[in-house]
């Protein structure tokens, strides 16, 4: 399918020079993991077509609680080739890079060098915080993501706002998996921040964190200092 048809119903609520950056952008998602394969998904269906997703983990039988593509005939496979596969099947025209390895200071801005926006699906705070370096490093917005059973937060990181060196004053792994619901929502919620960015609206989450509560239904808006 075109992408003009493909996409035709988004001209309800963006122009036709919104769509065509959408279009142009091109997404690095670091982490393929239940937030990475979401989030992907998600964007791909908003109109972005330049994707890249990068992931070393294979899925295990663990993930099926919380993971878009994780089931029996899965288990074993690698989660960016397994995310790339399944991308294409809803868009050929789609440009999708599987990239089978993590990221870090090694190889962090060979993968990055011809992103426009990037996506942390991480788990871990040391890979985050060196994340929104390189993205500041690039002269590139990072959008951020964390979820944690019934928890999440969100916020979109630019240039020099040191956000998530803020947020996580010390290195920790997540300690639980989360609900496939809190999954859904914050990946939703980085999409609609790439969206934001792509189409240059003024309507970001800088400088603030957004927090999801799922089990109270609580959704909180934080500004942070400076």
């Amino acid at each position: 399918m075109a992408y003009e048809e493909m996409f035709e119903k988004n001209q309800d609520f963006l122009t036709a020079e919104q769509l065509n950056s959408i279009r142009n952008t091109s997404v690095l998602i670091v982490g393929a993991g239940a937030l990475g394969q979401m989030a992907a998904h998600t964007l791909l269906r908003s109109g972005f077509v330049r994707l890249t997703v990068v992931d070393k983990d294979r899925f295990v039988s663990d993930n099926d609680n919380r993971q878009l593509y994780a089931r029996p005939e899965t288990e074993g496979l690698k989660k960016a080739e397994v995310l790339q596969r399944e991308l294409k099947k809803i868009s050929r025209e789609a440009e999708i890079r599987a990239v089978d390895q993590f990221v870090d200071e090694t190889n962090g801005k060979e993968l990055a060098s011809s992103a426009d926006i990037l996506v942390d699906c991480v788990d871990d705070t040391r890979t985050k915080k060196y994340l929104e370096a390189l993205a500041d490093s690039l002269g590139i917005c990072l959008v951020h993501g964390a979820v944690e059973g019934w928890f999440g937060q969100l916020s979109t990181v630019y240039p020099g706002d040191g956000t998530l060196a803020f947020l996580y004053p010390e290195d920790r792994v997540r300690q639980a998996s989360a609900l496939m619901a809190t999954v859904n929502v914050v990946a939703s919620l980085q999409a609609a921040e790439a969206i934001k960015l792509a189409i240059h609206s003024e309507e970001i989450l800088r400088r603030k964190v957004l927090y999801v509560d799922m089990r109270s239904g609580d959704f909180s808006c934080v500004k942070l200092p400076g």
